[in-house]
């Protein structure tokens, strides 16, 4: 079980890798649930089903002129998987650019998608986004 799902995740990230929408939602149960933090500037922070799902995905595609996952290590345990690794990424509106460590939470069930969050570090993609709206730190 373990090495089909680690299997799926490679699936996912190689979708967003892509910048393909249907790749990573054909991937996602219709009844899939997606958090996310609202301070990401095209998050609303809760998406329900595929429809939810690809309005996110597009909706951040909109925002990013380009964007990229490394992923370092997936753990698996039961139909749970993280995934551990850098996310990059440049803004088309200002060209601000963000390299941020991630890690991602991916529920299974039957092969699919029914649950996702993450954990990033959202400041350091606000200041790409807007520069002047965080204060540097230090």
């Amino acid at each position: 079980m373990s090495e089909q799902i680690k299997e799926l995740v490679g699936k996912l990230y190689d979708g967003l890798a892509k910048a393909d929408v249907e790749a990573i939602v054909a991937l996602f149960d219709p009844s899939v649930e997606i958090e996310t933090p609202p301070s990401l500037p095209w998050s609303k922070g809760s998406y329900s089903g595929i429809e939810g799902a690809v309005a996110y995905f597009t909706s951040a595609l909109e925002y990013l002129e380009e964007t990229g996952f490394s992923v370092d290590e997936v753990r698996v345990d039961g139909e749970w998987a993280a995934a551990i690794g850098d996310w990059t990424g440049r803004f088309r509106a200002s060209g601000g650019e963000f390299d941020v460590r991630f890690v991602h939470f991916w529920l299974f069930r039957d092969g699919k998608v029914v649950k996702g969050s993450g954990i990033s570090d959202t400041v350091g993609i606000v200041r790409a986004y807007a520069p002047d709206s965080v204060p540097a730190v230090g």
